[in-house]
């Protein structure tokens, strides 16, 4: 009886560790996606405001919002812009979300 519980427990356990390597996994190629979608975005000509992507089972949107700052003197930093990207899956039947963002100087990235 003691030893039919042992092996359960040692089977739950490596079926969890597993489940946690695969979660693990897909969370860093989530990551590593989004890095290379901001980088992208952030280096296009003339970027859309808004971007849909789908890519196996996550869907990956990327938005463009102009900053409204200023500097000490109250003069309006131009051509500032936020680009964040935001990845959206179904993990079993959770719903995943996880995004990323920067901030983009486009004058910075022409020739």
């Amino acid at each position: 009886m003691i030893f039919s519980l042992a092996v359960v427990a040692l089977v739950e356990a490596v079926n969890q560790l597993g489940k946690d390597t695969l979660h693990q996994r897909r969370e860093a190629s989530v990551q590593e996606r989004m890095r290379s979608l901001l980088i992208e975005y952030t280096r296009l000509p003339e970027p859309p405001e808004e971007a849909k992507i789908q890519e196996n089972d996550v869907t990956y949107t990327i938005r463009r919002t102009k900053l409204d700052l200023k500097n000490r003197d109250g003069l309006p930093l131009n051509d500032l812009f936020e680009v964040r990207v935001t990845a959206e899956w179904l993990e079993g039947r959770e719903p995943q979300t996880t995004s990323a963002e920067t901030w983009v100087y486009p004058p910075l990235f022409r020739r």
